[in-house]
C-alpha cells in the first residue's frame, strides 16, 4: 500500500481485523496519543503512542515477537510507520488495519 513491505508487516482491512480479534489471541495497539485514544479507540486496545515504538524495541505490551500484532491509528498512516518498525524489530506478524476513520464497528468512549 505504502512502498516495499518488511517481511512480518502487512496492511489488511478493518473487516479482516475484526475477524482475527474474533477468532484468535491478538495484540491491539492504537498508536495514536492518550488524548485521541480517550475519545474512542477499538474494543481490547492497548494505547502504545507512536513514539514509544522505536527501531529495535520489543514493547512490554507485546512481549511475543511471533503473535499477531494489529495497529492502527486515526487514518493508517502513524499505524503504518509504526508496523513497518516493528516488523524491522522482530516482530513475526504485525497488521495494519488503518484507523478509527475506516473502523465500521464499535468504540470504547
Amino acid at each position: 500500500m505504502f512502498g516495499e513491505t518488511p517481511d512480518g508487516f502487512q496492511t489488511i482491512t478493518p473487516e479482516e481485523a475484526k475477524a482475527l480479534m474474533d477468532s484468535q489471541d491478538v495484540v491491539i495497539l492504537d498508536v495514536r496519543e492518550p488524548h485521541e485514544f480517550a475519545m474512542g479507540h477499538v474494543p481490547g486496545a492497548i494505547n502504545v503512542p507512536m513514539s514509544e515504538i522505536t527501531l529495535g524495541c520489543v514493547l512490554p505490551q507485546a512481549p511475543d515477537l511471533k503473535q499477531t500484532v494489529l495497529v492502527y491509528c486515526r487514518s493508517g498512516r502513524r499505524s503504518d510507520v509504526s508496523g513497518r518498525i516493528m516488523a524491522q524489530s522482530g516482530y513475526h506478524d504485525v497488521r495494519n488495519f488503518l484507523g478509527v476513520i475506516q473502523w465500521p464497528y464499535e468504540l470504547v468512549r
